[in-house]
């Protein structure tokens, strides 16, 4: 389900302004700054105290924001994670088709946003079924990497000259080959 909120800041009253030194600000003025920086951040509570979201190691802020996330119990069970992931993807495409009809600088934002939360959504599904969100991500480009260079090994002319198809061949092949070595780890 994808709502979307459209706000007239000037117009809508989300709480009284009137009393600044309250130790709770209105709902306008923690919202205020979004309205010209996409990259604001609503001042955190207790429950994100702590978390520092302008960390270049993007794991490590997502194993504090999903740790927030469980102890409010705001996990789902696995069949909900699977349902959610789908939702995330429909989200997604929907956003990519509104931006390949309008190429504006929103409908990319709003793009790259449902893209987010693909990630967000796929790290937390690791996270609840055990495994390490980083790991996971680095055996993939670990793989990929070996995909390509074997490829390139393969291949008797460069990879930017080969068709399509014979591209797709090569990766399968590649594929099946360092599958095979995988396997025989297991195997020994």
């Amino acid at each position: 389900m994808n709502i979307s909120l459209n706000y007239n800041f000037n117009s809508v009253s989300m709480g009284s302004r009137k009393n600044k030194n309250s130790t709770s600000r209105s709902l306008y003025s923690l919202l205020e700054p979004l309205k010209t920086d996409k990259k604001a951040m609503i001042p955190s509570g207790e429950l994100l105290k702590g978390i520092n979201f302008k960390n270049n190691n993007l794991f490590d802020t997502f194993e504090k924001l999903d740790d927030a996330t469980r102890k409010i119990n705001f996990v789902k069970s696995q069949d909900s994670w699977d349902s959610c992931l789908e939702e995330e993807f429909i989200e997604f495409q929907e956003a990519r088709k509104e931006y390949e009809e309008n190429k504006t600088q929103q409908n990319f934002d709003h793009m790259q946003e449902e893209m987010g939360d693909i990630f967000f959504t796929a790290s937390s599904i690791a996270k609840n079924a055990g495994i390490d969100p980083k790991s996971a991500f680095d055996t993939t480009l670990r793989k990929n990497a070996n995909r390509l260079n074997l490829m390139e090994k393969m291949s008797k002319k460069n990879l930017a000259d080969c068709s399509d198809i014979e591209r797709r061949g090569l990766w399968n092949s590649a594929k099946r080959k360092l599958y095979d070595v995988q396997t025989y780890q297991y195997l020994a």
